[in-house]
């Protein structure tokens, strides 16, 4: 069982870690020791300024260092949970051999997304340093008796599913897709599968789970696009212009963006194949029903609470 946990990349304020982090706050009583990696080399803006006052009001650790490789800042956890972003994730490997070094035996890597083993998923360019991260738990996992891991897989999160990255135009009531209407995904609200995901950390371990990769596969609901823009035309009061595109031809892109150089839109261009085949889709059953004292919001419940808060307004070009 889990009684000390150092959380990285969870002081951006609106990251996913960040809701992690706000649960925390609630009720961390089951915890010891709860601790924060933060870089001081990095740049820190109010907002993120004014957080870490929070988590240190609360008790929490802030753990300076400016050396992922080093063990150092690792020592005295018993698991490590990860929340970098597309551009920290190749990091990972290194995080993980020097948690090791310093008696760490368990991590959450930074997925909190699709399942890489759904389709096509494993061999997506969005997905390519995600892949690299299992492979190599599952290498040290033969090296080290005692390590084990958590895939924590939720889909999507409902406030990010209606951004640009995913052909969003809020502004303008307009909307690209890669696939039809009739496509779906899987939808869950940040702060409800924060609320889960701590409740996974309170679960202890199996006696037969040494070595090996736990799974939670935890979602809300799986509407289509065109429930999607239903639920938006009703929160907004505005009619949404929609085209919808060949899911193939963004396979185009991905090259073009590569020899541009540009990590967001090759990216971009490999999640509209992701999203276009339903590779975000969580396959069931689900493991909801192991927390039956959480009810997670729906759709249109969170979507209007989300653009009706400015920070949220900020991500759907609104504001």
């Amino acid at each position: 069982m889990f009684k000390s946990i150092l959380l990285i990349g969870a002081t951006r304020v609106g990251s996913f870690g960040d809701y992690v982090a706000q649960e925390l706050i609630k009720d961390s009583t089951y915890f010891s020791r709860v601790g924060f990696f933060v870089d001081p080399s990095r740049p820190a803006d109010e907002s993120k300024r004014a957080r870490l006052r929070e988590l240190q009001a609360a008790g929490f650790e802030i753990v300076e260092s400016t050396n992922f490789a080093s063990p150092e800042p690792y020592k005295g956890f018993d698991c490590v949970l990860i929340f970098l972003g597309n551009h920290g994730l190749y990091m990972q490997p290194t995080i993980i051999d020097a948690a090791i070094k310093a008696g760490v035996r368990h991590f959450y890597p930074s997925e909190y997304g699709a399942d890489l083993t759904v389709g096509e998923n494993w061999t997506q360019r969005y997905y390519k340093y995600k892949v690299e991260t299992r492979e190599h738990l599952t290498l040290r996992a033969t090296q080290v008796a005692d390590l084990s891991w958590t895939a924590y897989v939720l889909g999507r999160l409902t406030e990010w599913s209606v951004i640009s990255h995913f052909g969003f135009d809020n502004k303008n009531r307009k909307a690209r897709i890669y696939g039809r209407s009739s496509g779906r995904q899987s939808l869950i609200g940040a702060a409800d599968s924060a609320k889960y995901l701590v409740e996974t950390l309170k679960e202890p371990l199996s006696d037969d789970s040494k070595g090996k990769q736990r799974t939670y596969r935890i979602s809300g609901s799986n509407p289509t696009y065109a429930e999607i823009f239903e639920i938006l035309e009703r929160v907004t009061g505005k009619k949404y212009e929609v085209t919808y595109l060949d899911v193939e031809s963004a396979k185009e892109e991905e090259p073009q963006a590569k020899r541009a150089g540009d990590i967001d839109a090759e990216l971009a261009a490999s999640h509209k194949l992701i999203q276009g085949r339903e590779g975000t889709l969580v396959p069931k059953p689900w493991d909801n029903d192991r927390f039956p004292h959480i009810h997670p919001k729906g759709v249109e419940e969170v979507l209007r609470e989300a653009f009706a808060t400015e920070r949220t307004r900020k991500w759907f070009g609104l504001e």
